[in-house]
């Protein structure tokens, strides 16, 4: 189980806004750039929940159909951030597929790739 698994919605919203808050605050008191490691860490980890909530939404909301020919999933969704969430997930998916195949055959990652 992933640590963002029960992610909801409006928790999400929540501490965009909280991290928004913040950074005008610190400007408004001038500790903006002091702040930054502070900032750095809480945006990481912002970014992971935010992608753990993408993904989850995106797969709820993606076609229920394997698709046909050529066409990638997400390729007949008319909503453009929709279809750029499904990209980005199934690029997410592809790559940890590529990587339980390469620890399951023991091959190790080619140069230029990390661990």
């Amino acid at each position: 189980m992933g640590r963002y698994d029960d992610i909801e919605p409006e928790e999400v919203r929540r501490q965009l806004v909280h991290v928004a808050r913040l950074i005008l605050r610190l400007e408004e008191e001038g500790e903006l750039l002091r702040e930054a490691p502070r900032l750095q860490q809480l945006l990481g980890d912002l970014r992971q929940r935010l992608f753990a909530y993408e993904v989850r939404c995106a797969a709820k909301l993606g076609p229920e159909e394997e698709p046909r020919g050529e066409k990638e999933a997400g390729d007949e969704v008319e909503d453009p951030v929709l279809r750029e969430s499904l990209r980005v997930v199934r690029e997410a998916l592809e790559r940890q597929e590529e990587l339980l195949d390469e620890l399951e055959s023991g091959i190790p990652p080619e140069d230029g790739e990390e661990d």
